[in-house]
C-alpha cells in the first residue's frame, strides 16, 4: 500500500517535493534602495478630510486595503524571515492562515482548502502559483509592491470562488531606467525596466533554475527544473487613456527517479506550463472622477503525465469595469461584466502493452494507480462557459465610516450542464473616536467543484451542483501609538465543500473520493499586531483559535487539517550601516491523527498529533555602489531548529501510527543587485 500522502501529492502538484476600490497604484520608489517605504508598522493614513459642508470625498488612492482585507507592503514581502522572499509566502503569517505541512505554500484560509483560494497576479488569476509545486513563486519578488489578502467576504469584481483570494499588484511603470537580479544556488533572474519614449516604458524578466542540474546530481533519486518570464508594455494614448500589454508564464517538471529499476523508471509527479497574455485599457476622466477598463486575457494551460496523458486548457477572458463617483462625492458606484471561455482537451493515458481492461471480477486500483481511473471521468474534453455580471458601491457616511453593500451574478455552462450563483454582500468600516474601527462584514461566495491549483485539470460538468460559502467576520482595529491591533471573530459555513484532502485522509483516489460533498463549517478568533517597537525595530504577531469540521450524512469530523492554534512572532531589526536581520518563531498544534478507510469510520473527536514549532532566520546586507545603483547579500534558513513534523498518519485495525519527515530545512543564500 501506498503512503497515504500519495493523494496529497498528486493533487497539490506534486507539494511533497479591482478589488473594492482599484486603487491606483502609488508613486515608484527609489531605483537605488526599492524597499524605501513608509514603516510596515505606520498607522493607514487618515481620510480625507471634508472640504465642503456636505463633501466628503471617496478617496481611492493608498496603501489601505478594502475593509476585511489585509496589505503587504514590499517591505513586508521581502524581510519576512522564512518567507524566502516569495510574495506569495507572506501571506503565512497573517491570521487565520493554516499551512498543509511547514514550509508548504499551500494553505487553508478560514477553513477552505487550497483548491478554493484563488490567486491573483494584476487582476489576472495564476493557476499554478509555486515552481515544482513547493517552490519558489512563478512571479518574482522585484515584480511585486504588494500583496492584498481577502479572507472574505471580498469585493464583488472578485469571483467564482468559495474561498479566499490573493492579490498581487506590481510596481507602477518606471520613467527611469532601473534594474533588479538575484543569483541562488538553485536559480537566477531578474527584471528590468523603463521608458522607451516620453509615452512608452517597457519591462522584461524572468528565472531560470540553473542550478537544477547540480541539485539533481546532488539528489539523484530527484530531477527538477523550472522557469518563468514577464513582459509589459504601458503606452500613454493620451492625458487619460493608456494601453497595457502583459505577459507572463511559467514551465515546471518534477519527477522522483527510482534508481533499483534504471535511468527511466521515473514517476512524473509534476510536467506543467502555462502562459497569459493580458491587453488591458483604461481611462481615467479628470473631470468626473470615472474610470473605465476594458480588458482581454488570453490564456493556455498545460499538464502532463498526472492521471491523464495530456491536457491542455485554452482561455479567453473578457470584463469591462466603470468606477464613478456620485452624490458629490460621498458615494464610489463600481460595476462590470465578464466572461469566461475555456476548451479542454483531455487525452487519457494509453493502457500498458498487454494490458486487459478491469472487469467486474478484478480487485479495484490502489494508491496512484487509481488516477488512471478516475481522472479521465473527472477531466474530460469539453468547452466551458462562464458569463458574470457585478456591481457594488462604496457609501461614504461620514469621515471615518463607510459602507460598501455588492452583488454578484455568475451562470455556468459545463459538459450541458447549467448553474447559477447569485451571491450578496456587506461590508462596513465604521471609525469609533480617533483611533477604533469595527469592521462587520457578511456574504456569500460560488465556485465550481474544485481540487487543486493544477494547470488545465478542472472537474467538467458541474457534478453536484456549486460549492456556497456562507461568509460572516466581525473585527475590530485599533492605532496604539506606533502599532495596530485587530481582533476578528469570524465563521464560514461550505454548503456542498469539495475537499478530497482535507475531509479525510487515507489512500484511496478513487473518482468517488474527489467528488464527494461535505458541508464544512470553521469558526474561530484572529488576533492581529504589528508595528515599531522603537525607530530601528518592527515586530509582527498573529494568532488564531480556530475549529474546522467536515460533516458527511450524520457524522461530524474535524477537517484532516484542523489546528486549534497557530501562532507566528517575527521581529525585524535595522542594525545600521545597510545590515537588516529577523527572526521568526511558528508554532501550530497538531492536526487529527486519524485516517479513514473502508470499513474503519472516521471518529468524532481523535487524538491529536504533536505539536510542531520552527525557528526562521534572515540576515541581509546592501552596499550602495552609487545613488542609484547598489549590490546585497541575502541569507535566507528556514527551520532552523532543524524540528522534524509529522506529516501524515498511517492507520490500522490496532491505531494510527504517525509518518515524520525532516528535519526539512531551507537554507537561501542570494546575492541581488540593482540600479
Amino acid at each position: 500500500m501506498r503512503s497515504p500522502s500519495a493523494l496529497l501529492a498528486i493533487t497539490l502538484a506534486a507539494a511533497a517535493s479591482f478589488h473594492a476600490g482599484e486603487a491606483r497604484p502609488q508613486p515608484a520608489t527609489s531605483p537605488a534602495d526599492p524597499e524605501l517605504a513608509p514603516p510596515p508598522g505606520a498607522a493607514p493614513p487618515a481620510p480625507a478630510a471634508p472640504t465642503a459642508p456636505a463633501g466628503i470625498e471617496v478617496t481611492v488612492e493608498g496603501n489601505r486595503a478594502p475593509p476585511g482585507s489585509v496589505s503587504l507592503s514590499r517591505r513586508d514581502i521581502r524581510e519576512l524571515p522564512g518567507a524566502l522572499g516569495d510574495p506569495y509566502r507572506a501571506i503565512e503569517v497573517q491570521p487565520g492562515v493554516t499551512t498543509i505541512a511547514s514550509g508548504m505554500p499551500y494553505y487553508y484560509i478560514r477553513g477552505a482548502p487550497p483548491g478554493n483560494i484563488g490567486y491573483f497576479f494584476n487582476g489576472i488569476q495564476v493557476p499554478l502559483l509555486f515552481h515544482v509545486g513547493a517552490g519558489p513563486s512563478v512571479i518574482p519578488a522585484s515584480m511585486v509592491q504588494r500583496v492584498e489578502m481577502h479572507l472574505g467576504p471580498y469585493p464583488a469584481d472578485i469571483g467564482r470562488l468559495a474561498g479566499a483570494a490573493i492579490e498581487a499588484e506590481s510596481a507602477p511603470p518606471s520613467d527611469v531606467w532601473r534594474g533588479e537580479g538575484s543569483i541562488r544556488f538553485v536559480d537566477l533572474g531578474g527584471v528590468v525596466e523603463g521608458p522607451m519614449d516620453r509615452d512608452t516604458q517597457v519591462l522584461v524578466g524572468g528565472h531560470y533554475a540553473a542550478g537544477a542540474a547540480l541539485a539533481s546530481a546532488l539528489v539523484p533519486s530527484v530531477d527538477a527544473s523550472y522557469a518563468d518570464y514577464q513582459a509589459r508594455i504601458v503606452h500613454r494614448l493620451g492625458p487619460e487613456e493608456r494601453f497595457t500589454a502583459l505577459a507572463f508564464g511559467a514551465f515546471d517538471y518534477l519527477a522522483t527517479i527510482d534508481e533499483d529499476d534504471g535511468a527511466d523508471a521515473r514517476n512524473v509527479l509534476l510536467d506543467s506550463d502555462f502562459h497569459r497574455l493580458d491587453l488591458r485599457y483604461d481611462r481615467d476622466d479628470a473631470a468626473s472622477g470615472a474610470r473605465v477598463r476594458a480588458a482581454l486575457t488570453l490564456g493556455l494551460d498545460q499538464s502532463r503525465g498526472v492521471g491523464v496523458e495530456s491536457a491542455q486548457a485554452w482561455k479567453l477572458n473578457a470584463r469591462i469595469s466603470l468606477a464613478r463617483p456620485l452624490l458629490g462625492g460621498r458615494a464610489l458606484l463600481r460595476a462590470g461584466v465578464d466572461a469566461a471561455v475555456d476548451r479542454y482537451d483531455v487525452t487519457p493515458r494509453p493502457s500498458q502493452p498487454g494490458e486487459e481492461p478491469a472487469g467486474p471480477d478484478d480487485e479495484p486500483a490502489e494508491g496512484t494507480d487509481q488516477l488512471d481511473e478516475s481522472f479521465p471521468e473527472l477531466f474530460r474534453s469539453r468547452l466551458d462557459l462562464a458569463l458574470g455580471a457585478w456591481a457594488d458601491a462604496l457609501l461614504v457616511l461620514d469621515e471615518r465610516s463607510t459602507i460598501t453593500p455588492g452583488v454578484r451574478v455568475d451562470h455556468y455552462t459545463s459538459l450541458g450542464r447549467t448553474a447559477t450563483a447569485v451571491d450578496p454582500r456587506i461590508v462596513g468600516r465604521f471609525g469609533v473616536g480617533e483611533h477604533v474601527r469595527l469592521i462587520p462584514a457578511i456574504g456569500v461566495a460560488s465556485q465550481l467543484p474544485g481540487l487543486a491549483p493544477l494547470p488545465a485539470l478542472q472537474i467538467g460538468g458541474i457534478p453536484g451542483g456549486l460549492q456556497r460559502s456562507l461568509q460572516a467576520s466581525f473585527g475590530v482595529e485599533a492605532n496604539v501609538g506606533p502599532a495596530n491591533l485587530g481582533a476578528t471573530v469570524f465563521r464560514q459555513v461550505t454548503f456542498g465543500l469539495s475537499d478530497p484532502i482535507g475531509t479525510g485522509r487515507g489512500t484511496n483516489l478513487s473518482t468517488e473520493r474527489f467528488l464527494t460533498r461535505s458541508l464544512g463549517d470553521t469558526y474561530g478568533l484572529e488576533l492581529g499586531a504589528r508595528g515599531a517597537l522603537r525607530r530601528d525595530m518592527f515586530f509582527l504577531a498573529s494568532y488564531t483559535l480556530s475549529r474546522s469540521t467536515r460533516t458527511r450524512g450524520k457524522a461530524t469530523i474535524p477537517s484532516a487539517y484542523d489546528r486549534t492554534h497557530v501562532a507566528h512572532l517575527a521581529l525585524l531589526y535595522d542594525l545600521g550601516r545597510g545590515w537588516r536581520a529577523g527572526i521568526r518563531h511558528v508554532f501550530y498544534t497538531g492536526f487529527p491523527a486519524d485516517e479513514y478507510s473502508l470499513g474503519r469510520p472516521p471518529r468524532e473527536d481523535p487524538e491529536r498529533i504533536r505539536p510542531f514549532y520552527r525557528l526562521d532566520m534572515r540576515l541581509s546586507k546592501r552596499w550602495a555602489l552609487s545613488e542609484r545603483s547598489y549590490l546585497g547579500l541575502v541569507f535566507d534558513l528556514q527551520n532552523a531548529t532543524l524540528t522534524k513534523e509529522v506529516f501524515d498518519v498511517s492507520c490500522d485495525e490496532s491505531g494510527c501510527t504517525p509518518q515524520t519527515i525532516g528535519p526539512i530545512t531551507m537554507p537561501g543564500l542570494a546575492i541581488e543587485g540593482g540600479f
